[in-house]
């Protein structure tokens, strides 16, 4: 299973958790650069991200921005953000 890693810079890389079946809390903080959060990104998927991007004032991340609008929520999202099925973390 991939996930993909929304970077700010306009970057996606597909990623797979370490362990070949769901991504570890260590995993998740160095993607992300922080404490994470998880958010629903509609049809089974979630967006992991710093929890305090936006306090650390971290650049936009147009990419996630729009994923998170189309699942029908309205919020600017900030920072490099992980989006993967709900299962492949625990």
């Amino acid at each position: 299973m991939y996930a993909k890693l929304y970077k700010t810079d306009g970057t996606i890389l597909d990623v797979v958790p370490s362990n070949g079946s769901d991504f570890q809390l260590d995993e998740l903080q160095k993607m992300v650069g922080g404490y994470i959060e998880i958010i629903p990104a509609g049809k089974g998927k979630i967006m992991v991200l710093d929890d305090e991007g936006k306090l650390k004032g971290k650049p936009i991340n147009d990419a996630a921005t729009m994923i998170f609008m189309r699942a029908g929520f309205y919020d600017t999202i900030v920072g490099d953000v992980l989006v993967c099925d709900d299962e492949m973390v625990q």
